[in-house]
């Protein structure tokens, strides 16, 4: 998943209050059709933590398809820093070797991290010189790091029996091999990128160093798996690969699940609904009765009954017309109001009965969705006074993040929000992926034709802010028919909408 560095305001004295160091702001594509932003959390020490997440994406009028934000928006809540190790001969329960396994995969993820980054900075050396050993050698330790990590979790795993324990024992194994697996692939794809590069001639000898010792750690890896039964993987069968697929899944819901908080909405948007009909029909029905006896007071008797009757009946109609549109329009002006005015909907997280039989709420937030039509100056001539329409769609989250002594006793430091939001009602309004450019041949002096990707850009908008502490992520979310494709730096006529 691409990441998008963010820029930092500069913080006041005020914000040692916030160790900044542990506030992560992440924004990725998740895959081809949902975007996930994730914010990481320092859990307080002595008073509640007040935060406040503002997300938008503006969306080009074209291509925007009516859908309720709701329905596409995923979100939940986990604890950051599980047990980090066993300690020998402890005892343990089942939640403890979760922790314990998903402690290890967190290592390897950062050293997967490492592992890109140093593949791109080896990339970006031009002078020869400075292309050392020491670089592929860098590359050579992270392998090892993670290989080592892995040999040292399951020396601490203990032996696997047929019980309980056991058995989660070797889950614990095969989640690991699973998340070593998946870091080789990741650390292989960065390194072929490298060989795959112009300079690649001129430093090849030094990457197969560290290919070698990668289809080592690999080939020793796969060996494990097959002695200890899991699932195989055979390249001439579909069928493997879609179990390995589907048994990594599960192993990861298995044990990330032990980090999840539990969560609670109350849909204030729909409790205030039938509170705010109550309201606005009473006033509705008051305008109306007050009409109806003025209408009865004045309305013509005797010779001209007739007639009266007719003047009553159309007045007492529209009378009840108009108390009916009066009715709608109150309610939906009270509601928006209140809304506004409070949230959509509050959320709360309460840490899981099998950590604290308490179930304290660790966070309460209140969270709307909000969209509107903004014009944007024309890029092509921003001075022109042309504007072009954007739908803009906008995620609020305000909330407050309690002290909890239980979380603190059992090391936990941080929690993560984690959201993803389903983009997949604009792509049906996104013309053709590919098409066809006529452009002339060099060689030839003929006319050809060339393939070219047709692509969107959705800027995209994180705006943290902790305490005075603001981190603020820009980015344009690259777009075509067939979904997602990648994040980039935001474009220079981009702007952040007030």
């Amino acid at each position: 998943m691409a990441n998008v560095l963010s820029r930092e305001m500069p913080l006041t004295k005020a914000a040692a209050m916030v160790d900044r160091s542990k506030i992560d702001v992440r924004l990725d594509v998740h895959d081809a059709s949902r975007v996930e932003w994730t914010v990481t959390l320092p859990c307080p020490k002595e008073h509640d933590l007040e935060y406040e997440l503002d997300v938008q994406l503006e969306v080009p009028a074209n291509v925007f398809a009516q859908h309720s934000p709701w329905e596409h928006l995923q979100s939940w809540t986990r604890l950051d820093r599980p047990k980090a190790a066993l300690s020998p001969g402890e005892t343990v329960t089942t939640d403890e070797l979760r922790k314990v396994a998903v402690s290890y995969a967190q290592k390897l993820s950062r050293i997967s991290d490492k592992f890109s980054r140093e593949c791109r900075m080896f990339a970006a050396i031009t002078n020869l010189a400075e292309r050392d050993e020491g670089s592929a050698h860098r590359l050579v330790e992270l392998v090892d790091d993670a290989s080592g990590r892995i040999a040292e979790a399951r020396m601490s795993l203990g032996e696997v029996t047929e019980d309980v324990l056991g058995r989660e024992r070797a889950l614990v194994d095969e989640f690991l091999s699973v998340r070593l697996l998946e870091m080789l692939t990741a650390a292989d794809k960065s390194l072929a990128m490298v060989e795959d590069s112009e300079q690649a001639a001129s430093f090849g000898a030094q990457l197969s160093i560290a290919r070698a010792r990668l289809d080592d750690v690999l080939v020793h890896e796969i060996d494990h798996r097959n002695k200890c039964g899991y699932v195989h993987v055979s390249l001439t069968s579909d069928a493997t690969v879609d179990a390995y697929l589907e048994r990594a899944s599960r192993l990861k819901k298995h044990f990330q699940e032990v980090l999840f908080l539990e969560r609670e909405v109350v849909d204030f948007a729909k409790r205030m609904y039938h509170w705010s009909a109550a309201a606005a029909a009473l006033a509705a029905s008051t305008w109306a009765f007050a009409w109806q006896l003025l209408v009865t007071r004045d309305a013509v008797i005797g010779a001209g009954v007739g007639s009266g009757i007719i003047v009553l009946a159309v007045v007492g109609g529209v009378v009840y017309a108009t108390k009916d549109r009066l009715k709608e329009v109150g309610r939906n002006w009270i509601t928006g109001k209140l809304e506004r005015m409070y949230a959509q909907q509050v959320a709360k997280w309460r840490v899981p009965a099998r950590i604290s039989p308490a179930r304290d709420v660790i966070v309460v937030a209140r969270e709307s969705f909000d969209q509107q039509v903004v014009h944007r100056a024309d890029p092509l001539n921003p001075e022109s006074g042309v504007a072009v329409p954007f739908t803009l769609i906008r995620f609020t989250h305000r909330g407050t993040l309690a002290r909890s002594t239980t979380l603190d006793a059992q090391g936990i430091r941080r929690i993560k929000h984690v959201f993803r939001y389903d983009l997949s009602p604009l792509f049906a309004r996104l013309d053709d992926a590919v098409k066809r450019v006529p452009t002339m041949c060099p060689d030839t002096g003929r006319v050809r034709f060339a393939t070219a990707h047709r692509h969107y850009r959705v800027p995209v908008h994180v705006h943290v802010a902790v305490g005075p502490t603001l981190i603020r992520h820009d980015a344009d979310l690259i777009l075509q028919k067939n979904g997602l494709e990648r994040i980039e730096a935001p474009t220079k006529h981009d702007s952040i909408p007030a």
